[in-house]
């Protein structure tokens, strides 16, 4: 009979151990509150999710070709048993200087929920006149969620370059 209960006593101890150890996987990978980018520019899209800014990727550059519009959505997931509450910054910069302030609105979740800002960016607007369409731009897009930085490069892809139409008349013989 002692023999029974030891066996039991250890297959309940390894039973609290596997419970354990998923515990930590479930809290360490999904609890917590996560943030993505979605940029969407004429036919393409991409995404910029929370694992590529904790790789330490301090930046992430997109394209936007002249004169068109980007549109952009900012998410945050709130997968904690808490609320959160932060104010969310958007503001655009060119050689450390500030262009333009873009978005500036306080986010309030409740426990497992999702919230997002969205903004549009209108090329044609942001490149000052004086740069030429066949040069291409850069701006740094900075998003400030409480004291949390995330940076992204955008680039405005240059425009079509005007083109000289010469006409080679064949040699008369």
């Amino acid at each position: 009979m002692a023999v029974k209960a030891k066996n039991n006593l250890f297959l309940y101890l390894t039973l609290a151990c596997f419970l354990g150890i998923i515990l930590i996987f479930i809290f360490d990978g999904y609890i917590g509150t996560y943030d993505s980018l979605k940029i969407t520019s004429g036919e393409r899209e991409s995404t910029i999710d929370t694992d590529v800014w904790l790789r330490g990727d301090p930046y992430y550059a997109t394209g936007i070709d002249w004169g068109e519009q980007a549109f952009f959505s900012y998410k945050v997931d709130n997968r904690r048993f808490s609320a959160y509450t932060a104010d969310v910054q958007v503001s655009l910069w060119h050689s450390q200087e500030m262009v333009a302030e873009i978005a500036n609105q306080p986010l309030s979740l409740a426990s497992f929920e999702e919230g997002q800002v969205a903004w549009t960016l209108d090329t044609a607007e942001l490149v000052p006149a004086d740069v030429p369409p066949e040069q291409g731009y850069e701006f740094t897009l900075l998003i400030k969620r409480g004291d949390i930085e995330r940076s992204v490069v955008v680039h405005v892809r240059a425009g079509p370059i005007p083109t000289k139409t010469v006409i080679i008349e064949p040699p008369s013989d």
